[in-house]
C-alpha cells in the first residue's frame, strides 16, 4: 500500500511513504518482493520523467527540503525522496536471495549510473549525504555489504565502480582532505561515525592494496598518510568521551602498511 502513494501529489505523503517502506524492509529478515516490483518500476518513472534540469535543482546547495519547491510536473519528489530510495535499495540488496533479482537491480542502476558516469559519485553524495548522519549511513551501509554479502555487492557495484575505498576516499576529498572533519565526527561517539570508521580500518587492513587502488591524484597516498599522522595526534591528546587507544593502535598499523 505505501508504495502506491509514491505517486501522490503531496511532497509529504510521498516522502512518509518512502520512509515507511524504509522502515518495514529494515524489520524483515528477506526482501519484500512487492517492494522491489516498485521499486524498479519507480525508478523507470524517474528515468521517464526527471530530467537532468531537475538533478542538477537537487544538488543545489540553495535547495532545501523545508520548503518544497515543485521541479516536475510529472512526479512529485526532491532530493530527500531520492536519497530514500538509495536507503531502500541498498536495503533490498541486503536480503536479496533470488540472483534473478540481483541482476534486475543491477541493470537498473548500471543504467543510471551510464546516463553520466564521470559524475555519478558527485551526485550520489550530493544526494545521499546531505549531513553527517545520512553520510554515516551511506559509507556504513555499503561497508557492510561488501563485508557480508561480497558476492551481491560486487554484482551490483563493481560495473558502476563503487566500493568501500572508493566511497571514503571520495568522503576524505569532499572533507578537503584534511582532518578536521574526520576529527570533528570521531568528537560524537554516538554519531555511527566511530563505529564505521574503526571497522572501515579493519577492513583496509585486510587488503591494503585494494585501498590503495582507490587512490587518485587529489587524494594520493602521501595525503591519506598526512591525515592519518594529523588524526593520531588529535586521539592522543585526550579529549574524547572514549578510550581512544584502541582506534589509534590501529590507525598505526595501518599508517606502517601504507
Amino acid at each position: 500500500l505505501g508504495c502506491t502513494l509514491w505517486y501522490e501529489n503531496s511532497i509529504y505523503i510521498v516522502r512518509k511513504a518512502m520512509e515507511l517502506c524504509l522502515r518495514a524492509q529494515e524489520k524483515i529478515d528477506k526482501a519484500e518482493s512487492t517492494l522491489f516490483t516498485n521499486v524498479i518500476q519507480y525508478i523507470s518513472s524517474c528515468q521517464q520523467h526527471i530530467t537532468a534540469q531537475d538533478i542538477t535543482r537537487f544538488r543545489s546547495y540553495e535547495y532545501t527540503e523545508f520548503f518544497y519547491t515543485e521541479v516536475n510536473r510529472v512526479m512529485t519528489c526532491d532530493r530527500e525522496c531520492f536519497r530514500l530510495l538509495a536507503q531502500i535499495v541498498l536495503s533490498l540488496l541486503s536480503k536479496l536471495s533470488s540472483g534473478e533479482m540481483i541482476m534486475q537491480l543491477a541493470d537498473k542502476v548500471q543504467e543510471i549510473y551510464h546516463l553520466s558516469s564521470s559524475e555519478f559519485l558527485p551526485i550520489l553524495f550530493d544526494i545521499c549525504c546531505t549531513n553527517d548522519d545520512s553520510t554515516t549511513q551511506l559509507l556504513n551501509t555499503v561497508l557492510l555489504l561488501f563485508q557480508e554479502h561480497p558476492s551481491s555487492a560486487e554484482v551490483i557495484f563493481e560495473p558502476i565502480n563503487i566500493n568501500p575505498h572508493i566511497l571514503f576516499i571520495f568522503f576524505i576529498h569532499r572533507c578537503g582532505n584534511s582532518h578536521d572533519i574526520l576529527v570533528d565526527l570521531l568528537l560524537e561517539n554516538d554519531s555511527g561515525f566511530l563505529s564505521y570508521f574503526y571497522h572501515y580500518v579493519v577492513y583496509t587492513q585486510k587488503d591494503i592494496e585494494a585501498f590503495k587502488l582507490a587512490l587518485t591524484d587529489e587524494t594520493d597516498i602521501y595525503t591519506i598518510q598526512a591525515i592519518l599522522a594529523n588524526t593520531i595526534r588529535v586521539l592522543e591528546g585526550g579529549g574524547f568521551p572514549y578510550n581512544t587507544r584502541p582506534l589509534v593502535k590501529r590507525l598505526n598499523r595501518l599508517e606502517e602498511q601504507l
